[in-house]
């Protein structure tokens, strides 16, 4: 039965849905329907951090996404995450600049995120097809027909396999501007590969050229792998790599330890004996250690995807200008950040951000 405000159809349970419907049921004014295509919510949110779940940044700057936007940047800087989950019953810690759940478990942020589900009505194992506008807005689904006269995209990304899968074929259908889809935050395939080194992490530099010239470097873990190289300082650079022509990665292992102590205490003083042998067998200087990039591994492995709904397709509400009553949040849209708490971030902020534009 529809109340005075109407009904709300938010399409995805992962952060940024879930982050909407909890802004939403403070008020009671509307009867809120959440389709999730998957069988069960906030999948990444459970993969996060490696199940510990980085929500947050202490350093939150518009610096380190893929947009330079002033709406986003607004948005980033507005959104206090401590109190939002202060609200939901849920205090926050600190490592570094990285936030994390007290409790440094990723089941503590879904739990608390899920817990006003007996407010709304949740439709799982429920796919839309497409969007159709009348009076109000149909939403034709593998599950029934759904009324709604607002709408929520928060269907997400498909990295990593775990959501957003053909998430948005029905804004296609709508004629919507999307970015397509492409890696980020993704492990690369390199030349050479050191397969025998699989698993083996170290701290170091690693730096991304472009035709022999600086594009960035972190500092961080570097894995080995059977393919090339993962770990997060190689995933942060992953996403520059659209646009480089001939891109290689530079390691330097030992960035702390000058050339005389080096000497004196050999590869066997600073590394496992796996990587030593190695070293040894291929006459590696560990301090500049070159890799060809020749590909990234593919959407199913990132844990972001570049694109999404095009921000030239919104407005300050993050609803879209040529369908008015409905908005797009989270990585639905082509906003993207770095490693360390910012996608998450922006996922809860985008979505606190359009149930407070509905609300007005």
């Amino acid at each position: 039965m529809r109340d005075k405000d109407g009904t709300i159809v938010i399409i995805g349970a992962g952060a940024s849905g879930l982050a909407c419907m909890n802004e939403l049921v403070k008020t009671n004014k509307y009867n809120i329907i959440v389709l999730e295509q998957s069988n069960k919510a906030a999948r990444k949110i459970l993969a996060s951090g490696n199940g510990r779940c980085n929500v947050s940044n202490l350093n939150m700057d518009i610096k380190y996404y893929n947009h330079q936007d002033p709406l986003i940047e607004k948005l980033i800087k507005e959104f206090d995450v401590v109190n939002f989950f202060k609200q939901l019953s849920l205090k926050l810690r600190y490592e570094k600049n990285l936030v994390y759940p007290y409790s440094l478990s990723s089941l503590s942020v879904k739990n608390v995120l899920m817990k006003n589900m007996d407010n709304v009505s949740y439709i799982d194992n429920c796919e839309v097809l497409a969007i159709k506008k009348a009076k109000t807005y149909e939403i034709i689904t593998t599950n029934g027909h759904y009324q709604a006269d607002k709408i929520v995209i928060a269907t997400g990304s498909p990295a990593s396999h775990l959501s957003g899968q053909n998430n948005l074929k029905m804004l296609e259908k709508m004629h919507i501007s999307m970015i397509p889809f492409t890696p980020s935050l993704v492990q690369v395939k390199t030349k050479p590969v050191f397969k025998a080194l699989k698993g083996q992490r170290v701290k170091g530099i690693a730096m991304l050229y472009d035709q022999n010239q600086l594009i960035e470097k972190q500092t961080g873990e570097i894995m080995f792998t059977d393919y090339g190289l993962s770990g997060i300082c190689v995933m942060q650079l992953s996403r520059y790599l659209e646009h480089l022509k001939n891109p290689k990665l530079v390691l330097n292992l030992l960035p702390d330890i000058e050339k005389e102590e080096f000497q004196h205490y050999g590869l066997e003083g600073f590394f496992h004996e796996k990587i030593v042998q190695v070293f040894k067998e291929k006459n590696i200087d560990p301090r500049c250690l070159e890799f060809k990039i020749i590909d990234t591994m593919s959407i199913e492995k990132a844990q972001v995807c570049h694109g999404g709904v095009s921000l030239k397709e919104v407005d300050e509400n993050l609803q879209l200008k040529k369908y008015p009553g409905i908005y797009v949040c989270g990585e639905a849209l082509d906003v993207d950040g770095d490693c360390g708490g910012y996608n998450l971030h922006f996922a809860f902020a985008s979505g606190v951000h359009v149930a407070k534009s509905i609300k007005k």
